[in-house]
Parts: C-alpha cells; sequence; structure tokens
C-alpha cells in the first residue's frame, strides 16, 4: 500500500502542475488534427500560380543585352505575369524583373502592381483592401522568410492575406484566419512561444517527462485501485458463501 500512496501523491501533485498544459496538449491537438491540412495551407485562396507562356511573346529582349547590363549573373528565368512574359534575373547585387519584351526593369515593383498581382492570384472576386510593403521587423507569421515583401490584405470571411514579392512578383506565401489559429495552437502544442518552430525546447522536454512521469504513476495507481476491488469482491463473496 505504500506503493499505491506514493503513487498517489506523485499522480496528484505532478498533475497540479502540469495539468493546465495538459489541457492546452488536449485542446491544440484535436484541432490540428480536425482541420483539413491543405486548407490550412490556404490551397483554396489561390489561382495562376503556375501560368503557361503566353503563345504568342512577341519579339523578346536578347539575354546577352541582359548579361551585359547586370554583373555577375547566376541565372535568367522566363516566366508569365498576368499573360506577360517577364524575365527573373539573380544577379551578384540581387533578384531583378524584367518586362521581356522591351527590357526594361519593373522591379521592385510599387504597390498598384502588387495589389493587381495579389488579385491575379487571389480566387476570390473581392479586390484587395490595402497594401503594405515590410521591409523589417516582420510579424510572426512570416517565420523566416526574406525581406521585404508586399503585404496585400482582403476583407474576405478567411482574413487573407497574400505576400508578394517586389523582387520577382511571385507570392511567396498565403495566410488566413485558420491558419493564424493553428499557428497559435502549434506554438501552445511545442511550448516555443517565440520562433514557434523549436520542437526540442528545454521546456517541452521538462514538462513532457513530468507529465510521463504522472502518467505512469497513475498506472501504478490505477492497478492497485483494481486489486483492492478484486479483493473487496472476494471478501464479500466468501461472506456470502459461509452464511
Amino acid at each position: 500500500m505504500q506503493t499505491a500512496s506514493l503513487s498517489r501523491k506523485v499522480h496528484k501533485w505532478l498533475f497540479l502542475f502540469v495539468g493546465a498544459q495538459a489541457l492546452l496538449w488536449t485542446l491544440s491537438g484535436v484541432y490540428m488534427v480536425v482541420m483539413d491540412l491543405d486548407f490550412i495551407h490556404g490551397d483554396h485562396l489561390v489561382k495562376n500560380l503556375r501560368e503557361p507562356l503566353p503563345m504568342e511573346q512577341g519579339t523578346l529582349a536578347p539575354t546577352q543585352v541582359l548579361l551585359e547590363r547586370y554583373s555577375g549573373v547566376k541565372s535568367i528565368q522566363l516566366k508569365a505575369l498576368q499573360a506577360s512574359p517577364y524575365y527573373v534575373i539573380q544577379a551578384a547585387d540581387g533578384t531583378h524583373l524584367v518586362d521581356a519584351r522591351s527590357g526594361s526593369e519593373v522591379s521592385p515593383i510599387d504597390g498598384d502592381r502588387a495589389r493587381a498581382l495579389a488579385e491575379h492570384y487571389f480566387s476570390g472576386s473581392l479586390s484587395a483592401a490595402s497594401a503594405e510593403l515590410i521591409t523589417d521587423n516582420p510579424p510572426t507569421e512570416l517565420q523566416s522568410r526574406a525581406l521585404p515583401l508586399w503585404r496585400v490584405n482582403f476583407d474576405d470571411r478567411y482574413g487573407t492575406s497574400l505576400y508578394i514579392s517586389p523582387n520577382t512578383g511571385a507570392l511567396v506565401t498565403r495566410r488566413h484566419n485558420y491558419w493564424r489559429a493553428f499557428d497559435f495552437f502549434w506554438m501552445l502544442h511545442i511550448m516555443d512561444y517565440e520562433e514557434r518552430e523549436n520542437i526540442h525546447n528545454p521546456l517541452l522536454l521538462i514538462v513532457t517527462l513530468v507529465s510521463l512521469t504522472g502518467v505512469l504513476a497513475g498506472l501504478i495507481l490505477l492497478f492497485y485501485s483494481f486489486a483492492r476491488r478484486e479483493k473487496a469482491a472476494g471478501t464479500a463473496a466468501a461472506a456470502g458463501g459461509a452464511q
């Protein structure tokens, strides 16, 4: 009975300490399991991510001119944006977006162009509500993505935000309120309250070990509880037979 008494104390005091976190693990786990991951990724919010090159491209600026204009060119990619061809040039001083027909550079794109591109990528019918160029202090939802980025917001029921690169015109990522809730629950689940990425942080390890100890103590207590009931039932049966 000393083991049962010790297990009861360990189980009670450890879960008094980690009970709130155990509840958060359960709630956050339910949300992450119930929600469809493609929905959380916002796949339903975007279109035109892989736009084919237009059939009639016209005369394109020769790449030799671009090689002479930019130093340390690493790559030149021809892509379509809103049915027009553009070059994306990776050079020593960064990335450049060039109109493939005129040969003129269009990057970094301004707010009006960012809004137009966001509406091009957005699967809904609403116009963009606002656009903001983020150059520093990025919101948590951008995680480690490189700046600068245009954040274009839509007043739809999902609270959609599309992030557009000013240097390539590409859609870098999309966020919406269900994703933000998922990210919040993920933070609570892994107990990384700053970066929300490190699943090997010391706090999570400590609370997990304490919880495991409490669960093991509960299992031992459960074993003694059943053993005591069986003993009581046997005693009652013996007393009934004696009568």
